[in-house]
């Protein structure tokens, strides 16, 4: 092979390398958005969405996402524990992108900004903590006040 030929070779298969990344990374996601009953104020999310089966098995989700149509944006809940439940709304408050779950904490793609998984700001540029909103629990369902 030439030297063109390798150096074209070479361009084609980065290129195709990067295009399979950003493909991939935008199918992969660990998203869960919950089946839930809207009104104006409130969110209702069955404690049931906070549970997978998969193969037999039962699995605990540590967040679910819900999308209300008074935000642009969704809202993470995070399950602390049975009783215990934290809602955020999943835009940044540096520059005002959509954050994603990554385990217990969220992260902004945009520009580094990492807040724990109660909203509070864990690695600037972000300086304020994310929306929260206030949650109440009981037997079967989690309730969020808009």
């Amino acid at each position: 092979m030439d030297r063109k030929g390798f150096i074209k070779s070479c361009g084609m298969a980065c290129l195709g390398g990067s295009a399979m990344a950003v493909l991939l990374e935008s199918c992969a996601t660990g998203s869960y958005f919950a089946k839930s009953n809207n009104t104006q104020n409130q969110i209702i999310i069955p404690k049931s969405e906070f549970i997978s089966f998969s193969k037999g098995k039962t699995n605990d989700r540590k967040y679910v996402l819900v999308k209300h149509e008074k935000f642009s944006y969704p809202i993470c809940i995070y399950k602390l524990d049975e009783e215990n439940y934290s809602a955020l709304l999943m835009q940044c408050t540096h520059k005002g992108c959509e954050l994603k779950p990554q385990g217990n904490y969220l992260a902004c793609p945009c520009h580094g900004s990492e807040f724990d998984n109660k909203g509070v700001v864990q690695n600037p540029p972000a300086e304020q903590n994310l929306q929260n909103f206030q949650t109440k629990a009981d037997d079967k369902n989690v309730y969020i006040n808009l």
